[in-house]
């Protein structure tokens, strides 16, 4: 029997999450030794957008052994300012939520067993974020099932 996968699917923070100083998915291979094999899909400098077109290389629905658990990380890249150099990285907020919709639809569809955790993007700079808090906002509205953790305690749908 083959073991349980879950997959950290995200940009630079997920790819970054097996640094020697203590990241969260070292963290989560050393709680579930034995139990799940890990695996990073952390593409550095993606948004939403550029994510879609490695959905299905990444992810194909004929896998014989789809994922348990999913977790999606994006949105940090998506809320660049437009007017910086980061700009092609930019991500209109409604696009934003209809690719991670588009993300979690796909997912879901692997098996019925997939969970899929949604991580919503961290603040980075406050001030030069104004906007930032409205891609936090999107994330957490979008539907995964009828009754999804959205928030640590908290069932939404």
């Amino acid at each position: 029997m083959a073991k349980a996968k879950f997959v950290l699917f995200g940009d630079s923070i997920t790819q970054q999450s097996f640094l020697p100083a203590g990241g969260w998915g070292a963290a989560l291979a050393d709680r579930y030794a034995r139990k799940a094999d890990i695996i990073l899909r952390g593409l550095s400098g993606y948004n939403s957008r550029w994510a879609l077109f490695l959905l299905d290389r990444i992810f194909p629905t004929a896998a014989l052994n789809p994922p348990v658990l999913v977790t999606v990380f994006f949105g940090a890249n998506d809320a660049a300012l437009p007017d910086r150099k980061s700009k092609a990285q930019h991500v209109p907020l409604s696009e934003y939520k209809e690719n991670l919709q588009r993300i979690v639809s796909h997912l879901k569809g692997l098996s019925p067993s997939t969970r899929v955790v949604l991580i919503t993007p961290p603040p980075i700079d406050v001030r030069g974020r104004q906007a930032y808090a409205r891609y936090l906002t999107v994330a957490l509205e979008v539907q995964i099932s009828p009754n999804f953790l959205c928030r640590t305690g908290h069932l939404c749908g």
